[in-house]
């Protein structure tokens, strides 16, 4: 997708800009409650559903409610700490916050030399809180270009810039769930994968276009063009976070469905993929494309406040979704992580079969060739479990069934829904 067009052409000596991030960005935070569940759900069985269904279920009500009531369901709020407006949904239960801060007033002051010279001065977060916490879902950058605003440092100065920021981030959220709830209820499904996650990628582009505001009064006096803008090369169900698994689920006919957690629990950024798939086997939601890697982020500071995700450090995670392409086949392949220094690497085999057990296998080792160990494990661990460990490094893989159907983690439909959690720890964080 190319960059998206910007709210207005509109003369401005004033422009703002929301861009989505290179790179995972979805973060839980590293509490006390997180690591029970993780805990938890590492036993396998039953604990791994409850462990995807606390956020997703949320995250799908949320989603209906955000595409079903219009304007009126986005609360105006202020956050508590800074002051800085916030916008939230509330559906009784959870919340789906977005909120935004300014690290640069420095150059919001003195201005940027002219309209086309954007640089970074902050970031707008979306938030997702349920019974597990509160969870950094998607991240945009703020750019700002044009000339200085004077007393921009000032809190009431500051809170009346980032109002029409936290607004178009809204706007996109809203713009893109109504999209494709439409199309859902009017039986624009399909069976194609592809398909479907083009389908959000072309709705998420004109939720960006329709998403700014020309002309928005940003300061006393002063208006501001205010733009949403999708970055080329960079994969809309990777920006969008988690909620990209909502949209497209809602997409697609039923079918055999692999929901994936990769949780980073260690000091070291890990590069992250998928290095083999079989034939039949659709990856909808992945860190990047087949035979390439992207880093899901040590334990560290989130870019959301940390009094927001009530945590110091968050832990970043990568989601993952897998479907059947053929109702007579199943779901295959095989993860891995790029070694590191003294971390060794990994690959991870999950086999989902048409008829007959499931199996998994993991090893903390890089140095063999993805099909080969798909072919010598696609057979062979048919338990619910599975651990290796080498130095400081453990890495463990829980699933929620080996055959037969169970309930999907979104809606709690009978299916062929299998979930799997991995994490990775270096025992700097008990799990």
């Amino acid at each position: 997708m190319g960059m998206a067009t910007k709210a207005s052409d509109a003369s401005s000596d004033h422009k703002l800009d929301l861009r989505t991030v290179d790179g995972i960005s979805t973060a839980d935070p590293n509490n006390d409650n997180l690591l029970h569940d993780l805990t938890a759900g590492l036993t396998g069985g039953d604990a791994v559903f409850d462990f995807f269904s606390g956020n997703i279920q949320a995250l799908q009500n949320l989603y209906e409610t955000i595409a079903t009531s219009g304007d009126s369901v986005w609360i105006d709020g202020v956050d508590e700490k800074s002051g800085m407006p916030v916008k939230y949904v509330d559906n009784g239960t959870h919340f789906l916050s977005v909120g935004a801060q300014i690290h640069d007033t420095d150059t919001l002051e003195k201005g940027t030399g002219s309209t086309t010279n954007y640089k970074q001065v902050g970031v707008a977060y979306v938030t997702l809180t349920t019974n597990q916490g509160t969870s950094q879902t998607m991240l945009t950058t703020i750019h700002y270009a044009g000339l200085g605003i004077a007393g921009i440092a000032a809190t009431p100065a500051l809170m009346k810039l980032l109002k029409p920021l936290v607004k178009a981030a809204a706007k996109f959220l809203k713009n893109l769930a109504m999209k494709i709830y439409n199309k859902v209820k009017g039986g624009e499904t399909t069976e194609d994968p592809d398909e479907a996650e083009d389908t959000v990628e072309s709705e998420a582009g004109d939720a960006a276009d329709e998403a700014g505001e020309a002309g928005a009064e940003v300061g006393e006096g002063i208006f501001a063009d205010v733009s949403f803008t999708m970055l080329d090369g960079i994969g809309v169900v990777v920006a969008v976070g988690v909620i990209a698994v909502v949209l497209i689920l809602a997409l697609l006919e039923k079918q055999m469905t692999n929901y994936v957690k990769f949780f980073n629990v260690t000091q070291k950024d890990i590069d992250f993929g998928i290095c083999y798939i079989t034939g039949s086997t659709g990856p909808q939601i992945a860190p990047a494309k087949v035979g390439q890697t992207a880093s899901v982020t040590k334990i560290s500071p989130a870019p959301t406040p940390p009094w927001v995700t009530s945590s110091d450090t968050v832990i970043y995670r990568s989601d993952l979704q897998f479907i059947n392409n053929n109702e007579l086949k199943g779901i295959g392949y095989v993860l891995n992580a790029k070694k590191s220094g003294d971390f060794p690497g990994f690959r991870v085999m999950i086999n989902i079969p048409n008829t007959g057990d499931n199996s998994l296998f993991v090893e903390l080792v890089d140095n063999q060739d993805c099909q080969k160990v798909w072919d010598a494990q696609k057979d062979k661990n048919t338990g619910l479990i599975s651990s290796a460990t080498s130095g400081k490094y453990q890495l463990r893989i829980a699933t929620n069934k080996i055959s037969g159907k169970s309930p999907s983690p979104i809606d709690s439909t009978e299916g062929y829904n299998y979930e799997h959690l991995i994490v990775l720890t270096d025992g700097s964080v008990k799990v």
